[in-house]
């Protein structure tokens, strides 16, 4: 992770217990426009991009493929599972899923509408850092298959001696041009990741600058009413919602049995 991505430039900057919990405070809005101003001077490609992709979670899954349902206060969504991609992420989700873990957690902040965090005990994000002391961790998952693309779910909650872990919490990434639209620019971000990735990007949407450093273990492919209700969500100074977003129940089932209507 260069320098620049280490900086915390957000409107978190002065809560410290948040900046540590989410690593290098999630998506600094500034730095990503730095970093694409640098690659359309430069011209440069991120390292570990490949030219081919099949990305999975632009199709549509067989009916046995797992999918996660979160029932929340604002309605449901729906998400498919990645377990030949994320195993161990999985095996850890999936557990804590059937054991209830995730019933009455918290959407914990929103930050510009970017991204929410959500799965943690605490509506507070001040709170939430130390929880997954007690439920471990494990290795990130990077997949050649997998992206942040708007909608994806992510998990991270720091890096030691270089390596990035994961956790209980998710990312719920919607996409940056929310903030404003040259973040998204076409020329650059094919010049950054390529022009397969970087295409996919400016269509779907996402955040780019988290390529290849959290485990991306899922993706909404219905309910993006709620999806959208969570992230358009009022919030406080510190980034926590206004009013409590609680997934009330979240479970596991088929996609077979959770198609769009």
């Amino acid at each position: 992770m260069s320098e620049l991505n280490r900086q915390k430039i957000n409107p978190l900057k002065n809560n410290k217990a948040f900046t540590k919990y989410l690593g290098f405070s999630l998506v600094a809005i500034l730095v990503i426009i730095l970093f694409l101003f640098f690659v359309w001077v430069a011209g440069g490609r991120q390292h570990g991009i490949p030219d081919e992709i099949d990305f999975i979670q632009l199709k549509t899954p067989a009916d046995s493929a797992p999918v996660a349902v979160f029932e929340t206060s604002v309605g449901t969504f729906k998400a498919m599972l990645f377990p030949q991609e994320t195993p161990e992420y999985y095996a850890y989700f999936t557990n804590l899923v059937n054991s209830g873990y995730y019933d009455g957690t918290y959407v914990c902040a929103v930050v510009d509408k970017a991204y929410a965090l959500g799965g943690t005990k605490t509506p507070d994000p001040a709170a939430a850092e130390t929880e997954d002391s007690d439920l471990g961790r494990v290795k990130a998952e990077i997949s050649d298959n997998l992206w942040p693309l708007k909608g994806s779910l992510c998990s991270f909650v720091g890096s030691n001696f270089g390596t990035n872990y994961a956790g209980s919490s998710m990312i719920l990434i919607n996409d940056v041009t929310v903030i404003n639209e040259a973040y998204m620019d076409d020329g650059a971000l094919k010049r950054a990741y390529g022009d397969q990735l970087g295409e996919v990007f400016s269509e779907y949407g996402g955040i780019p600058n988290f390529s290849r450093e959290y485990t991306v273990f899922a993706q909404i492919y219905d309910g993006w009413d709620a999806f959208d209700s969570i992230l358009e969500a009022q919030t406080l100074e510190s980034a926590q919602p206004a009013e409590d977003i609680v997934f009330e129940k979240v479970y596991i089932s088929t996609y077979g049995e959770q198609k769009p209507d």
